[in-house]
């Protein structure tokens, strides 16, 4: 009767630890797979932010671009201030 029950016992053993494996590896499986979603979601938002990553090369194009037009506003002011009549009738005032 013992050898029975130990035999008994034994193969419940065996089976809830088989089943448990079943599990681990069952769970496993869904982790690769979610894994893999991931990886594919990480990729297309890689793609989507590329142009983010770019506005910086951009930022500095724009304020290379600010810095040439107010060194030509600077200078269109001065050529102005020239050549503005009060400029001129001062000097031909001058001179006369």
């Amino acid at each position: 009767m013992e050898w029975t029950l130990g035999f008994i016992l034994g193969g419940v053993i065996v089976v809830v630890v088989a089943a448990l494996l079943i599990t681990i590896l069952l769970v496993a499986r869904n982790i690769e797979r979610l894994a893999g979603q991931a990886l594919g979601v990480a990729g297309e938002i890689k793609t989507a932010t590329r142009s983010i990553w770019s506005l910086a090369d951009a930022n500095d194009v724009v304020e290379d671009i600010a810095g040439s037009v107010r060194s030509i506003d600077t200078q269109v002011t001065a050529i102005a201030d020239a050549l503005s009549p009060e400029t001129a009738a001062g000097s031909e005032g001058s001179e006369g």
